[in-house]
């Protein structure tokens, strides 16, 4: 085992060790990050495994190498006072979070006093939305000026129905960043037609734009008119190609955890 203990690549800014699933999680986004603009890596770690502390370093890197200075993280409702508590904790670079939660005026201004005020100046700024409220009016436009250099989608099986509004407001979002990050410890939860939306965000090259390409790549349709999804195909290049730009990790695996 410690023979194969994976090296930090770079220095990860954080206020505590991190196991190795975390350090090679950190590492391969970071080495995809590095090889090409738009980019995107799934942190698709089993509950329990760190995958915000893990996402934390990974920004903290990028911040630090002057790669990003704003940061939007999308989660869901009950998760988004989590996230400055939890960069509170572990963060060791300098920041300024804003939970943009409540009315919508709120939520703007919460939003301009972070981009306005000089005392968030030399600090990355990270803003936290819940889902539901990406695509309603005036907050969508507002998020795309925010201009966001990385997009951070926490529990991504939120947008794993390409047709959910919610779903098309963070693609449009994650279309105009240059960085994105997924993290779910589930995201298949009914059938491999999940990964679709979650990946369109991720890294459109890697399962097209085409929902229905997709379905009919990897799914075998019958039932009533044709339109049921009754079997798969093809699934070892799918899963190849989604761990092409993900890591998944099991609390089983982690032996150091």
């Amino acid at each position: 085992r410690n023979a194969a203990k994976p090296l930090p690549l770079v220095h990860y800014p954080v206020k505590a060790e991190l196991f190795q699933h975390q350090v090679r999680a950190a590492n391969m986004a970071m080495i995809q990050f590095a090889a090409k603009q738009p980019a995107g890596f799934g942190l698709l770690f089993e509950m329990g495994c760190g995958k915000t502390l893990t996402a934390i370093a990974i920004m903290g890197a990028m911040y630090i190498r002057r790669e990003i200075t704003r940061v939007l993280v999308v989660a869901p409702t009950s998760v988004c006072s989590v996230w400055p508590h939890d960069l509170e904790a572990f963060a060791a670079f300098p920041f300024q979070a804003s939970v943009l939660l409540g009315e919508k005026e709120k939520r703007l201004e919460a939003l301009r006093r972070l981009t306005d005020y000089p005392e968030t100046a030399n600090r990355l700024l990270v803003a936290v939305i819940n889902y539901e409220a990406t695509h309603r009016e005036g907050l969508k436009d507002a998020l795309q000026d925010y201009d966001a250099d990385l997009i951070i989608c926490d529990e991504s099986q939120r947008i794993k129905n390409p047709g959910a509004e919610q779903s098309k407001a963070v693609q449009k979002l994650g279309d105009a960043a240059r960085f994105r990050l997924i993290l779910s410890g589930t995201p298949v939860q009914n059938s491999v037609i999940d990964l679709y939306s979650q990946y369109r965000f991720l890294d459109p090259a890697v399962f097209g734009t085409n929902f229905y390409t997709f379905r009919n790549r990897y799914c075998q349709m019958g039932g009533y008119g044709g339109h049921e999804v009754v079997g798969f195909q093809h699934m070892d290049e799918l899963v190849r190609k989604e761990h092409s730009i993900a890591l998944r990790v099991t609390k089983a695996e982690c032996l150091d955890l």
